[in-house]
């Protein structure tokens, strides 16, 4: 259970170290960023615009952050990824590593309790997400 409840947080974290990767890529490649074929993809969710959903969380979650609790619409918009596709965590968190943002872990590791979130437990590191 400790394993599980460490797992989705630490996800959490790497979720809004995506949606800053995203942001920054959607304003530099505008060009490529739609793609025409989510027919074909019925089944997987575009994790990187989900993730924005959680944007008020990286006030929160940054490093250095004197922010005492997730503001604006940030658990709504973990409840939102969470409910369409909780997989989207584990994806952010394989990627968060090469994106040269600093979160703190142990707040980010708060975000569910604080936003009263019953998350599901995900295991990334068995899918090999980290």
């Amino acid at each position: 259970m400790v394993a599980s409840n460490f797992s989705l947080p630490l996800t959490l974290a790497a979720i809004i170290s995506v949606w800053v990767a995203a942001d920054a890529a959607h304003h530099h490649h505008t060009a490529s960023a739609p793609s025409p074929s989510s027919s074909s993809s019925s089944s997987s969710v575009d994790c990187s615009s989900l993730i924005l959903n959680m944007a008020d969380c990286l006030s929160f979650v940054s490093s250095g952050s004197e922010v005492s609790k997730p503001e604006g619409t940030c658990c709504s918009g973990l409840k939102t990824v969470l409910k369409t596709d909780a997989e989207c965590l584990c994806e952010a968190y394989k990627s968060s590593a090469s994106l040269g943002v600093t979160l703190n872990v142990t707040k980010a590791m708060t975000l569910p309790a604080l936003c009263k979130v019953s998350a599901p437990t995900t295991n990334c590191a068995s899918k090999g997400h980290v």
